[in-house]
This record gives structure tokens, sequence and C-alpha cells, in this order.
């Protein structure tokens, strides 16, 4: 097995990546990669294989943020508006118009209801295949397809 700097070096910006879009929040970000990656090397013994090692480090970024979330009483979504948004947009209404609607879709994935939230934050943000997925819940391919399918539908019924 690689040493867990050589880890590091593969995993930490995609897995930053994937917390930047959890948290929306650049800081708070790199505070949960390091609380991570911490908890990664503390428990290294506990990673049975059974999915990727990007996976396994989403996932404990993911516990880690939740954990966060319910010591601030802030996962009801409350403090999105403070999220940063980058956008090359060319005028001030567009950008506007953008952040409106990336903060609606945002609050929309944050009230899903698990696995259908997990499933969806894991495949679009984290770029995680649905049949590795599918491997971490002990599901089929067909049931992280089919949850997928319903969280986006869900997504588009609550921001219409």
């Amino acid at each position: 097995m690689a040493t867990f700097q050589e880890i590091y070096q593969e995993y930490g910006r995609p897995v930053y990546r994937f917390l930047l879009t959890l948290t929306g929040n650049m800081n708070e970000a790199e505070e949960l990669l390091q609380e991570t990656f911490y908890q990664a090397f503390v428990h290294i013994d506990r990673f049975e294989g059974r999915c990727s090692v990007y996976t396994w480090l989403c996932k404990i970024g993911k516990n880690a943020w939740l954990k966060e979330c319910r010591r601030r009483k802030r996962l009801d979504g409350r403090g999105l508006e403070d999220m940063e948004l980058t956008d090359n947009a060319p005028d001030l209404e567009e950008r506007t118009i953008r952040k409106e609607e990336y903060r609606r879709v945002r609050q929309a994935v944050l009230r899903l209801e698990e696995p259908y939230r997990e499933v969806f934050i894991m495949h679009v943000f984290g770029e995680v295949p649905l049949k590795e997925i599918a491997a971490n819940f002990g599901k089929s391919e067909s049931w992280a397809r089919v949850t997928f399918f319903r969280a986006k539908k869900q997504i588009t019924e609550m921001i219409s």
C-alpha cells in the first residue's frame, strides 16, 4: 500500500473539492480536510478495501461535516447565504442570478433525505461512479442509478 503522504498527495485536492461543495466555504473545507486525513490516519486499520480510498476519505469527510453541522445546529441550511461562489459572469445581475440559483440547488440538496443526499453528493460533487457508490452501500448498481435519478427529480421539484 502507498505511504500516507502519497495518499494525501493523490487525494487531497479531490477530497478538498468535495468538502468545498458540501460547505461552500474555503476555510471550513480546509479544516474538514485536515480532520478527514487525521481520522483516516488514526483509523487506517478500519479501511477494509471494499471501496476506493477516495470514497472512504469522502465518507470520513462527509461524517466530519455532518458532525460539525450538528454541533452548529445548522444542518437545516442556515448560513448558506454566506457561501462563496466564484463566477466569471460579465455583469453583476448575471452573477447575482447564478448565485441565487446555486443557493437554491444547494438548499434543495441539503433537504434531501438519506440515502438520496449522499448518493447525489458523492456522484455529482465527488465524481464517484455509481457502481462504487452501490458497493459502498452494499446494493446493486441499479439501486444506485434509481436513487440518483430520484434525487435529481426531487431537487428539480424543490427548485421549480
